[in-house]
């Protein structure tokens, strides 16, 4: 194949153009790429979401260039990166504000063939591309197809929520988190409540459950290829839940190799998979963090609770789970307690990432059995829940005035 170019280049031919697919969770930025790549020599064959929509729209698509927008956190982008490199030959273009080395080495070594900061004009762009595509082009030479894995490698992110100890909050903030996921990103989210004999998911979401995680363990105990998704509950929101039973069974627990089950169904078919884990460091627990890119640890600023977190984050550092890929969570469930982040950092050893404000809408929803996110969509727990969203999701905060993100950021 001879590559095209939009640029004027004596020693270049055109053939045809370059087919290119845009990959971007922030709608500005995917704008401005669709813009900057609409001349002569470009076609744009697709857009598409980061991970397991972005890696099936490259397989089915077979672009020349992948164009891929990497923000924090950079665990999920890294995922992505990977599953495009299985799942087509593509060059693989990423553009991103994050500047330090440590970042760009990562991303190159996942499978990127360039990486360009931004803010940079129309042309940098274009040529980034071009180049992306004749680096594809040479590799392609040495790599027959048999080398490559195929497309249903890709996975969706996963996040795991722990607390260190029961009346932290955690199973709140994980099923309206999940459901501010849903709507921010309008992909496929399931929600798997790990806790099977205290689990209190679809209690706190008002949902109705049929069927659930002990009648999939009952099922995957005879047949380990049973799948999971007959016995998900749907929630109004779009959100999938796969709801621990209200009167549990004591012949039944939940093994780690039953979680790295869980989280393969869910994960082949869902962008985003949030694990409600039990309170305690469970069998369950553990591989549900060993298994996620992030985990968000709730805990509240009582004394016990603070020290039990402490104990947490020293054990996970202890099996080489590196900080980056956790998060506390200050949840203030009273407006007793006044403690600080940075009392919270000494305390803990982990600086605060989000402080969720003491609502007494959240209180009302949980006794009306409705989500608080439906109960006071604008009160402050959903708003924070909503950043917690956007950090999850790589979806900038809504900005007053529209811009060019490509040639002014």
């Amino acid at each position: 194949m001879v590559i095209s170019a939009s640029r004027n280049d004596a020693d270049s031919t055109s053939e045809r153009a370059l087919t290119v697919l845009l990959v971007s969770s922030d709608p500005e930025v995917m704008e401005s790429m669709r813009i900057a790549l609409s001349g002569p020599g470009f076609l744009c064959v697709g857009e598409a979401w980061p991970g397991i929509d972005a890696a099936r729209r490259a397989a089915s698509t077979q672009p020349d260039v992948v164009v891929l927008h990497v923000e924090e956190p950079v665990v999920p982008a890294l995922k992505t990166v990977q599953a495009i490199a299985e799942a087509c030959p593509a060059g693989l273009e990423v553009v991103s504000s994050l500047t330090d080395i440590d970042t760009v080495r990562r991303v190159m070594n996942a499978g990127a063939h360039d990486f360009l900061t931004i803010p940079l004009t129309d042309d940098a762009l274009q040529d980034a591309v071009i180049r992306a595509a004749r680096t594809a082009e040479r590799r392609r030479h040495n790599v027959s197809d048999d080398d490559r894995s195929p497309a249903a490698t890709a996975a969706g992110t996963v996040i795991s929520v722990v607390g260190p100890r029961g009346g932290v909050g955690k199973t709140v903030i994980a099923a309206n988190l999940a459901i501010e996921i849903t709507r921010l990103t309008g992909t496929a989210v399931a929600i798997a409540d790990l806790d099977l004999h205290f689990g209190e998911v679809a209690l706190t979401l008002d949902v109705l459950a049929q069927t659930g995680l002990q009648d999939w363990l009952r099922e995957h105990a005879g047949r380990p290829s049973a799948p999971l998704a007959r016995h998900l509950t749907d929630h109004h929101s779009g959100l999938r839940v796969l709801a621990a039973p209200l009167d549990s069974s004591p012949d039944f627990e939940v093994t780690a190799t039953d979680v790295a089950d869980l989280v393969s169904d869910l994960s082949g078919t869902h962008e985003y998979v949030i694990l409600d884990t039990p309170a305690s460091l469970t069998q369950a627990t553990a591989a549900a963090i060993d298994l996620a890119p992030l985990t968000l640890i709730v805990t509240s600023p009582d004394l016990p609770a603070l020290r039990a977190t402490r104990f947490l984050v020293e054990t996970l550092r202890s099996w080489d789970i590196p900080d980056e890929r956790l998060r506390l969570v200050l949840n203030h469930p009273t407006e007793v307690l006044k403690v600080t982040p940075e009392d919270v950092l000494n305390a803990v050893g982990l600086p605060v990432a989000w402080q969720m404000p003491f609502d007494q809408n959240a209180l009302r929803a949980l006794a009306s059995g409705v989500p608080v996110s439906d109960f006071r969509p604008n009160s402050g727990l959903p708003q924070e829940l909503r950043d917690i969203a956007r950090f999850v999701a790589g979806v900038s905060a809504p900005r007053p005035a529209r811009k060019r993100l490509l040639g002014v950021f």
